[in-house]
């Protein structure tokens, strides 16, 4: 049920109970009913208690992200809320007992009016009823709190109106201490309200950020995996390259013992060719050799047997004598070519082999 509707039916039932009375208490009866601080007040309140919880929703998710000001704002918002309804309840509550003692003494000013009192006890329960009226309507600019208690009977207790004075100051200040108060908190709860909105856009940008960031990373993932394959195609292509080097190389060292054999092989041949050369120029030489020597064993048996012929003696003598010259020139001949030989074996020319196909002398 609303407030307002609720004050309404207490005014209602508060405007029944009241007895008819005359043109002059009438209307001080229905201001003390129904004061119109109290309504003003129970008015602001219930609006200030809906822009705050407006402002500030029950069901809000808290960020990580947050500092510190923003969780001790979330664990002080529940006790803020609880504050703001027990102050909410309390003003309530002494609102129902401020309307509760208007009742019984508008109960007890009918029972009084229905018995037979001096005109005198009537013109001081008026005085006194406006002084109360007064002191409602000065409360009006100052919302106050203060209820009055019951009046058992006015005969036996007088009322002091310094300490009603009093009493009604000092109810005024512990409302105004109490609206105080409630003002702060309003002010800290807009000031955490400011502070959720702040907390919000922070939100949002580091959310915004951290998109950015999330696409960064990913287009650095993507560069990241491309540059991986591009690393196993270069080194499967150094691998191929190192292959391809190395048979190279065999293929080098091939042709370079191919070329070095090739240039052996042609100096083996050309050493051949001039053993060759040089053997035939030996057997020629050794040829010349031997026919000089037959030439001059020749010309000295001719020269013997023209002396045996001149000289006639007998024929064993001078064959003995042809046979001694024969065997000497046959000596000497045979001694001069193996003398040659010697010399030819010698010489340093048979240091490589006949083998084409050796790599080395």
């Amino acid at each position: 049920m609303d407030m307002e509707t609720k004050i309404k039916l207490e005014e209602i039932d508060g405007a029944e109970g009241v007895a008819p009375m005359g043109l002059s208490n009438n209307s001080n009866r229905n201001s003390l009913s129904k004061p119109s601080w109290l309504l003003l007040t129970i008015a602001e309140l219930d609006e200030r208690i809906k822009r705050l919880t407006i402002n500030i929703p029950e069901n809000e998710s808290v960020a990580h992200c947050f500092g510190e000001r923003a969780e001790d704002y979330y664990r002080q918002r529940p006790q803020l809320l609880s504050l703001l309804q027990d102050l909410y309840n309390g003003y309530i509550s002494l609102a129902d007992r401020y309307c509760q003692s208007l009742s019984k003494i508008n109960k007890v000013h009918r029972r009084r009016f229905s018995s037979p009192i001096s005109p005198l006890f009537f013109t001081e329960l008026d005085q006194l009823d406006g002084e109360e009226n007064g002191y409602v309507n000065d409360s009006d600019a100052e919302s106050s709190l203060s209820f009055q208690p019951p009046f058992h009977s006015l005969a036996a207790t007088k009322i002091d109106p310094e300490m009603f004075i009093a009493d009604v100051v000092m109810k005024n200040v512990d409302y105004d201490i109490v609206v105080h108060e409630l003002n702060i908190v309003v002010s800290r709860g807009d000031e955490s309200s400011r502070k959720i909105e702040l907390q919000k856009s922070l939100l949002e940008v580091l959310e915004s950020e951290r998109l950015i960031l999330l696409t960064e990373n990913a287009t650095m993932r993507y560069r990241f995996n491309a540059l991986v394959e591009e690393n196993k195609e270069m080194a499967s292509e150094s691998l191929y390259m190192k292959r391809k080097a190395a048979d190279l190389a065999r293929c080098v060292l091939k042709m370079r013992e191919d070329h070095r054999v090739r240039l052996l092989s042609r100096k083996i041949e050309d050493l051949q060719g001039q053993i060759y050369a040089l053997e035939k120029r030996n057997k020629e030489y050794c040829d010349q050799l031997v026919k000089k020597d037959e030439n001059m064993i020749n010309q000295k048996a001719k020269k013997g047997k023209c002396r045996e012929s001149k000289s006639g003696k007998g024929d064993n003598s001078g064959t003995g004598l042809f046979d001694v010259l024969k065997g000497n020139g046959d000596k000497g001949s045979g001694k001069k070519g193996i003398k040659f030989w010697d010399k030819v074996k010698n010489l340093d020319i048979f240091l490589c082999g006949p083998n084409i196909n050796s790599g080395y002398c």
